[in-house]
């Protein structure tokens, strides 16, 4: 697709609409990996997946691929996983443990803390030449931690990330990593690695959409329907007095419907000491957020729906990687953790019905929009009476595109900000 007016950023994003090339343009793609991976915060890990020393974990910040460790005295480093000697990646795994990490192509290693190590055959080097406090991995130029959320930063001048996650804070604090929950919160089951050929934005306006899934999930819906002994879904509901959505400053965006009081009483009679100690010790508000369908997308990279932790890393315009894991609670009774995967396999895994049907919709927009005729994807549901929040967010109903709007905005903000620097 031709990218329209590529330099104005006002033209591609408006106030109601989005140009279908923000989608497709390979210069538009490399440039969000610079202006926006590359300049503002980047979920990389939980601190659960690196407990113990020597614990890491590899992924990427846009297109550069890190390694998430954890040392001998339990500090935590985000590291460039290129060697500094010929480039190769020294760290092919997933995670792992390890005190050391071994380039395979000529075998220079490294301290999980970055330290250069070894060099073999040392002496033709000249010893200007090889100044090993000066050859280490490359740590990213800042790291820092949420309530077990791991960010890195590729921009030694970003703001803080207490400021970053601004109004977004709210609602980490009140429903995923609650007091309640946040140091027994954990993502021991594992994840699920899919790809979809297309676009990675798709997937952070899809987390947050409150407008689709009646029909798209309708499958679903009817076999949950005819299964009354498993547990209430928290989605798809057509009622727009029972949530909003909302769009917050720095691209978080949010999601949220609340459970009938049925479903809290339900939950009652199932988990009775567990939902006492929890209401004794936090109060009876904390069932009505624990069990309501909160859906948050970090920007620009995480999001958090329902009980499950997805993360979003694109691959090239057209290419996108999803990493889902179900988020367990240590302490919850074994009954209610089972239940928590359960929903997590029925919906969110590869084989499942949500996902699938997500990655499937992402496809059938990146294939309309090379229909150019008519470039534009409407964004303007709800933005005639959408209310404006103190600290510069707004509110909509449930289903209207306030999120969409919020991430396109910053989106924008990101790129001029990249164009000036």
């Amino acid at each position: 697709m031709r990218t329209a007016s590529y330099g104005d950023l006002d033209h591609l994003v408006q106030p109601d609409r989005v140009h279908g090339s923000v989608y497709t343009d390979p210069t538009l793609f490399a440039e969000e990996m610079r202006s926006i991976f590359g300049r503002t915060w980047v979920y990389v890990a939980h601190e659960s997946e690196i407990a113990q020393p020597g614990d890491y974990r590899s992924t990427t910040i846009g297109l550069q691929p890190v390694i998430v460790t954890r040392d001998a005295d339990g500090g935590i480093h985000v590291l460039l996983n290129r060697c500094r000697h010929r480039a190769s990646v020294v760290c092919r795994e997933r995670s792992g443990n390890a005190t050391f990490f071994r380039c395979p192509f000529h075998g220079w290693t490294y301290r999980n803390s970055g330290e250069l190590l070894g060099v073999p055959m040392n002496r033709r080097y000249s010893p200007e030449n090889l100044d090993k406090s000066a050859l280490g991995l490359t740590p990213v130029a800042r790291v820092d931690s949420y309530r077990g959320l791991v960010f890195a930063s590729l921009n030694p001048d970003v703001p803080d990330l207490a400021e970053h996650l601004g109004g977004a804070r709210h609602y980490l604090d009140r429903v995923f990593l609650h007091p309640a929950f946040e140091k027994t919160l954990n993502l021991s089951a594992g994840r699920n690695v899919h790809e979809y050929p297309a676009n990675w934005k798709h997937a952070i306006e899809g987390g947050v959409d409150g407008y689709h899934a009646i029909t798209l999930h309708e499958t679903w819906f009817k076999i949950r329907d005819q299964s009354p002994d498993r547990p209430h879904a928290r989605l798809g509901s057509r009622d727009e007095t029972i949530g909003y959505s909302e769009a917050h400053p720095g691209g978080h965006v949010l999601l949220a419907r609340w459970p009938s009081e049925g479903d809290v009483e339900e939950f009652r009679k199932t988990y009775p000491e567990y939902t006492s100690r929890l209401e004794s010790e936090h109060g009876s508000e904390l069932l009505r957020d624990f069990l309501g369908q909160f859906n948050v997308l970090i920007f620009p990279n995480l999001h958090i729906t329902l009980q499950n932790l997805r993360v979003i890393t694109p691959i090239s315009p057209t290419r996108t990687q999803i990493t889902m894991s179900p988020m367990l609670i240590g302490d919850a009774p074994d009954d209610l953790n089972a239940e928590r995967l359960r929903e997590f396999e029925e919906a969110f895994a590869t084989g499942s019905f949500i996902a699938p049907d997500d990655s499937e919709a992402f496809v059938c927009v990146q294939e309309g929009v090379a229909a150019e005729v008519d470039p534009w994807l409407l964004l303007s549901r709800g933005l005639h009476d959408e209310e404006r929040l103190p600290g510069g967010g707004y509110r909509g109903k449930p289903s209207d595109e306030t999120p969409q709007r919020g991430l396109f905005r910053e989106w924008k903000r990101l790129l001029q900000e990249g164009r000036t620097a």
